[in-house]
């Protein structure tokens, strides 16, 4: 059954090489899919060997394409198990849609942590244009006392730690 069914097209099966090298993955992530679910063996050969069928390939692009866009391997379990909750759309779609919007919450929140770093950053750059002209010692006792930090609603997190290392 293992040499007569390793090609992986029209119904055949494929040795885990031959799904990892057409999935562009290795055989060990591949192992590792199946310990969380993710994907599954149709059957083993005689001697061991996992034999997996076209449908494990797809999943595997798709897991591929999902973590090109941060999305968690529980996140992408949670869609592939809604994906075979179902036969029809509207069987699928709303949890499909429950577990978008969840990622999308947790997308808006790196968003403003991300624009929150950016701010910090930005602010930082700046103080450290006018450090260019200091001719004090930097420090934790000096720098908080400088006007150009003193005349901010507080001390960015970079410039903070810029300070704590002087």
């Amino acid at each position: 059954m293992a040499q007569g069914k390793r090609e992986g097209n029209n119904g055949r099966l494929m040795r885990i090489g031959d799904l990892a090298r057409k999935a562009g993955t290795t055989m060990r992530t591949i192992r590792y899919y199946e310990q969380l679910g993710l994907i599954a063996p149709a059957t083993r050969t005689k001697g061991g060997f996992r034999l997996y069928e076209e449908d494990e390939l797809r999943k595997l692009r798709l897991i591929k394409n999902l973590q090109l866009v941060d999305t968690p391997l529980a996140q992408v379990k949670a869609f592939l198990d809604q994906r075979q909750r179902g036969r029809v759309a509207s069987d699928i779609a709303p949890g499909i849609s429950r577990l978008l919007q969840q990622q999308l919450r947790e997308v808006e929140k790196r968003i403003a942590q991300y624009e929150a770093m950016q701010a910090s950053l930005q602010e930082t750059i700046e103080i450290l244009r006018c450090c260019a002209d200091c001719s004090l010692e930097p420090g934790p006792e000096v720098c908080p006392l400088c006007p150009v930090i003193t005349s901010r609603p507080g001390i960015p997190l970079h410039m903070q730690a810029i300070i704590e290392a002087a």
